[in-house]
């Protein structure tokens, strides 16, 4: 399974104007989520200076930006979908091991 950022820039006043979209914007993330292709997703920094969703699929990830209510109020001013080699940990998507086995 490959892994998939989707990486939101926010406008300065997010904090102010997001309660009029939460409710929309948490529906399709929730709807993503149960269909398998949002993994994870949220806030990042406290006070809130950007977002982070992880996907398994590039297509889903600007999908969802393009129909995103943050997205369309303009309270993203940004948005990116990056590759993400995961390496280790449990559900990675590359698996790389060092030479000498798994480590203490």
């Amino acid at each position: 399974m490959a892994h998939f950022l989707l990486r939101y820039e926010l406008a300065s006043d997010y904090l102010a104007r997001r309660g009029d979209y939460r409710d929309a914007h948490l529906a399709l993330a929730w709807r993503a989520a149960n269909a398998g292709t949002l993994l994870l997703g949220g806030a990042v920094g406290d006070p809130v200076e950007s977002a982070l969703l992880l996907f398994n699929d590039s297509g889903a990830a600007r999908a969802f930006a393009e129909a995103d209510p943050y997205v369309t109020a303009g309270l993203v001013t940004a948005w990116r979908v990056l590759p993400w080699a995961t390496v280790t940990g449990e559900t990675c998507a590359t698996p790389v091991r060092p030479a000498q086995g798994p480590g203490p």
